[in-house]
């Protein structure tokens, strides 16, 4: 599942070069994959950046909730909650 953290507007040099006035800036997204547990970023259209920047506002957000703690296996653990899906479920049990 994947689970986006924030948007972005900055400048993309495909060939590494220092960006420059006259360059455009681009949307970009920032998201979680927990399969892999890795971040990515990702260009994305006017549009569907004004998307995610007024759920955004609203708190609507994905967020990491830290140090839960589950009673059946004892262990503490971190989880990821997106605001359609609020399951703490313990990844142990």
């Amino acid at each position: 599942m994947r689970y986006v953290m924030g948007v972005s507007k900055a400048f993309d040099s495909s060939k590494g070069q220092k960006y420059k006035t006259r360059n455009r800036k681009h949307h970009f997204y920032y998201e979680f994959n927990m399969e892999s547990g890795k971040f990515r970023r990702v260009r994305i259209s006017l549009f569907k950046a004004v998307y995610y920047k007024i759920t955004f506002v609203f708190g609507l957000k994905t967020r990491k909730i830290k140090n839960l703690y589950c009673r059946d296996c004892r262990k503490s653990y971190n989880c990821y909650v997106n605001f359609w899906d609020k399951d703490l479920s313990c990844p142990y049990c």
